[in-house]
């Protein structure tokens, strides 16, 4: 910390020395926000370092406890032409580091996402995909390890089990298992070590007595991780089957050896936080992510990009997508650096919002998203900050 004084012309001149610390150099610009006690300086940087891509909102199921069953938004697909546009805005960067594909849709049915996956990999970042693997056949497989994919995260619980048979897919657990190891078969015959695998699982009341099989799973599948997430809750039957702040802690799962070339790695479950508590914290804005939604609109995180309802321990919310612009109509270097994404971001990175949850009134502005410190949206009571709910 160091002690300024701010001259008669209203210059304030910044030592040397913390010009340095913070890699701020003459001309850099930032926002300035006033706070409770002074004035706090915020440094515009193009330190964008991971973007998840919607390319579509459909989907080849109908999952029961899928948002698409709640949600007020038009469904549809991301033109070719804004996703070239995206990954050509996206050279702005340096920073970034991922792009991965993913989203209230299934972006296998987007007719061209092999081409996709393929551009995003000019940029020389990782790719990471998100499927409920039906369609991850040979042709599809075969396609996306030349485009250079990295990681496939396939989601494998109750919720699936139950769209197959609505679907009339009584295979439907036995394909996505056959597809999976197709695509490790694709990787073993090309000598590749990637894609890596990933699982993802929802937990329920009924989906918790298959916890303590994941591992098993996973370790016959080769996947070197499984995301374990608790259930948002879009109805009021659903509500009543959450897992966290039970009382009970979740079962310890173990880890599985995986083979990996030369060398054994160790798969591990990523388990997710199951009580409300005061550490609140956002991965997105913590690891410089950005969502881009079907219609090239950007959101701050997944929690935002779409409109729809959800119960936050009984008590029902609607969200309102907070889109902060759209990269047709604006570069997302504009958007990033704006004064109003640099001030939210900022200000979730802070976590200056209430805890709406520890509150207990239902009052109208946790209703809709808003609080009573004058924040619209609000993260006030968001799941995600509390690692309840998680994403690839």
């Amino acid at each position: 910390m160091a002690r300024l004084r701010l001259e008669a012309d209203g210059t304030l001149r910044l030592p040397p020395e913390i010009l340095r610390s913070y890699g701020v150099e003459p001309g850099t610009e930032g926002v300035l926000e006033q706070t409770e006690d002074g004035w706090a300086f915020h440094v515009i940087r193009p330190d964008l370092r991971r973007v998840y891509v919607e390319v579509t909102a459909l989907c080849n199921l109908n999952c029961a406890i899928c948002i698409r069953q709640v949600w007020r938004d038009r469904p549809g697909s991301m033109p070719w032409e804004v996703f070239e546009e995206l990954i050509r805005q996206l050279r702005a960067f340096p920073e970034l580091r991922r792009i991965t594909f993913g989203g209230f849709g299934e972006p296998l049915v987007h007719p061209r996402i092999a081409d996709m996956v393929a551009l995003a990999r000019t940029l020389g970042v990782g790719i990471t995909l998100t499927t409920n693997g039906l369609l991850l056949d040979g042709a599809v497989a075969e396609a996306l390890s030349e485009a250079g994919l990295d990681t496939v995260v396939v989601s494998i619980d109750t919720a699936h089990l139950q769209a197959y048979r609505q679907a009339g897919l009584v295979d439907g657990l036995d394909r996505v298992i056959d597809n999976i190891r197709g695509l490790q078969a694709l990787a073993r015959a090309h000598r590749r070590l990637v894609p890596r695998i990933g699982l993802e699982f929802v937990l329920t009341r009924d989906s918790l007595p298959e916890l303590p099989q994941v591992p098993r799973l996973a370790q016959a599948l080769g996947a070197s991780f499984v995301l374990i997430t608790h259930l948002l809750p879009h109805t009021p039957e659903q509500a009543q089957a959450i897992l966290y702040d039970r009382g009970e802690p979740l079962p310890a799962l173990p880890g599985w050896p995986v083979p990996g070339g030369d060398w054994l790695v160790w798969g591990l479950a990523r388990m997710p936080r199951s009580r409300w508590g005061a550490m609140r914290r956002c991965r997105f804005v913590e690891e410089r992510s950005t969502v881009i939604r079907w219609d090239g609109g950007v959101s701050p995180c997944y929690a935002l990009m779409h409109s729809y309802p959800y119960y936050i321990y009984g008590r029902r919310k609607e969200v309102t997508a907070y889109i902060l612009g759209f990269i047709q109509q604006r570069p997302l270097i504009e958007i990033w650096s704006s004064e109003e994404y640099v001030r939210f971001r900022a200000k979730v990175r802070a976590f200056r919002f209430p805890s709406c949850v520890d509150c207990g009134m239902a009052c109208y502005y946790a209703a809709h998203n808003e609080d009573c410190w004058g924040n619209t949206p609000s993260c006030a009571d968001c799941l995600w900050a509390q690692d309840i709910i998680r994403c690839p």
